[in-house]
C-alpha cells in the first residue's frame, strides 16, 4: 500500500486565528500552505479579514533589522473590498486586484466593507537578508 501524500491542500484546513495581526484592529484568520513542510520558497497564505479588522502596517527590510523576514509580498484580492497602504499612499482594492509590496516599503491592508470579509491570497518571497547597518556605516 502506498503512503504517498496528496499534493492537494485545502484552504479550509489548518486555519490560525491572529488577534491584532501586525498591531491591526480585530482578528484575522490565516492559512499557511505548507505542502508537507517542504522548505521551498515562495510561501502561500490565505488571509480572511472580517469587517472592522486589518493586517496592520508593517515593513519587511532587506537587512531584516526587525526580525520579521526579508520578504517581498504579493497580495491578490480574492473577494471583498479593502484599503491597501503601501509606503505613504493608501488606495482602494477589490476582487481581482494584485499588489506587489517590495522590501523596505511599509504595507498593510484593512477591510473596507461593513458586512463582508476581505479574502486575500498572499504570496511571500523570501530574499537573502543583506548586512544590517552598523554604527560604523
Amino acid at each position: 500500500m502506498s503512503t504517498t501524500r496528496s499534493p492537494v491542500e485545502n484552504e479550509r484546513d489548518h486555519r490560525e486565528t491572529i488577534e491584532h495581526m501586525r498591531d491591526g484592529p480585530g482578528t484575522v484568520t490565516l492559512r499557511h500552505f505548507r505542502f508537507h513542510a517542504e522548505a521551498a520558497m515562495p510561501r502561500f497564505l490565505i488571509l480572511e479579514i472580517p469587517p472592522d479588522a486589518a493586517e496592520g502596517v508593517h515593513t519587511h527590510y532587506a537587512d531584516d533589522r526587525n526580525g520579521t523576514g526579508a520578504y517581498d509580498e504579493y497580495y491578490y484580492i480574492i473577494a471583498g473590498r479593502g484599503v491597501m497602504t503601501l509606503g505613504s499612499a493608501s488606495f482602494a482594492v477589490g476582487a481581482g486586484d494584485y499588489i506587489h509590496a517590495p522590501l523596505d516599503l511599509p504595507r498593510g491592508i484593512a477591510n473596507a466593507d461593513p458586512s463582508e470579509p476581505l479574502k486575500i491570497h498572499l504570496t511571500v518571497a523570501l530574499n537573502e537578508p543583506t548586512r544590517a547597518p552598523t554604527a560604523a556605516d
